[in-house]
């Protein structure tokens, strides 16, 4: 990843100031921090891709993450654009629900999902000590994920196929939390501390993420 003069590359490493480049034909902004994981964000109104990576994290593998996603980048980075015309033209959302969500993108998305689930959930019922009477996975309009307690159901939001998997699985603990405590008071803050102690930073993190 070329980004100018190797001293200030190493400058902005250290201090954890942004440095913009261009990888391939996407402007991208990578900030360097003190955390473990990789994090890549599509941000309006133009699409650019916002990174936050480890601070010894290679530029190559930073590189290489982000062309391995390159398909659902493109596909965000054209949703993002699309929203950001609409909107400045004072209009809705880019596509209905109904229009968005085709049998087969459905279709595909739930595929991955059930698959990613099926190595999450026993892990996770195992360590909350609840399990769900059932999971329904479909499009949602404004949640990532749902949880009626007194039912024990737990829907969870298709768009969670389009990034990544850490925030699936912060949604799917989060809301087998909601069957110990229903809503987010100190019980529930105590109980997601003890299950996934990084859960304050992994919902910032999802919060970035835009829901059409």
């Amino acid at each position: 990843m070329t980004v100018g003069r190797r001293y200030g590359r190493q400058q902005a490493r250290r201090s954890g100031e942004p440095v913009e480049t261009l990888l391939d034909d996407i402007r991208v902004v990578v900030t360097r921090k003190p955390i473990k994981n990789l994090y890549l964000r599509v941000k309006p109104p133009d699409g650019h891709l916002e990174i936050s990576a480890p601070q010894r994290m290679a530029d190559t593998t930073i590189r290489n993450f982000v062309r391995t996603r390159r398909s659902w980048i493109d596909e965000m980075r054209n949703r993002v654009q699309v929203a950001a015309a609409v909107g400045a033209l004072g209009g809705d959302a880019p596509l209905p629900l109904a229009e968005k969500w085709t049998p087969e993108r459905t279709r595909v998305a739930k595929r991955q999902m059930t698959a990613q689930l099926d190595a999450l959930l026993p892990k996770w019922t195992a360590v909350v000590g609840k399990s769900p009477t059932s999971i329904s996975l479909r499009a949602m309009k404004t949640r990532w994920g749902s949880c009626t307690p007194r039912t024990g159901r737990i829907r969870l939001n298709l768009e969670l196929a389009d990034i990544p998997e850490q925030f699936l699985e912060y949604v799917l603990v989060h809301e087998l939390t909601h069957l110990h405590a229903s809503g987010h008071g100190p019980q529930f803050q105590r109980l997601m501390s003890l299950y996934l102690p990084n859960w304050r930073q992994l919902r910032s993190e999802l919060n970035k993420y835009v829901i059409f």
